[in-house]
């Protein structure tokens, strides 16, 4: 009965504990933090895409990092879109990370659905790239 009181406890307490962070609108320092994630994920994700388009690594790696890092951009996106903003700059830069990470998302999805193909692989390389100096310069101007 006591692992039982326990086990409903801890459901309970994750359940709710996204609940407790929210405590006011984003602040540039968090929207920073966020956008420098989607920042490493697209370069992260650009070395993988290099590896496709150089014909050096497995088709099932592939699918399953480009998946991996495709589900921490989704997450971010999840967390930016949820967020208020009380500010108009914060509010735009927001809206700007959430743009870059639905294009993060794309040209990983490029990679996982196509591991074998070197042309593809460069053009993911190529975008994501082009979008994790995009995310830093966002970053950078909060």
């Amino acid at each position: 009965m006591r692992r039982r009181s326990i086990a409903l406890l801890v459901v309970v307490l994750a359940a709710t504990s996204p609940l407790s962070g929210c405590g006011g609108p984003i602040t540039p320092d968090e929207l920073a933090r966020s956008i420098e994630t989607l920042e490493s994920t697209a370069a992260e994700g650009q070395l993988l895409a290099d590896d496709v388009a150089g014909d050096r690594t497995k088709a099932t790696f592939v699918r399953v990092h480009a998946r991996d890092l495709g589900d921490v951009v989704d997450h971010e996106a999840e967390k930016l879109d949820d967020a208020d903003a009380d500010r108009a700059d914060v509010t735009a830069a927001k809206a700007k990370a959430v743009e870059l990470a639905d294009r993060i998302g794309t040209a990983l999805g490029q990679i996982q659905f196509a591991p074998g193909s070197e042309a593809d692989g460069r053009r993911a390389a190529a975008a994501l790239g082009r979008l994790s100096e995009d995310a830093k310069k966002l970053a950078d101007g909060l």
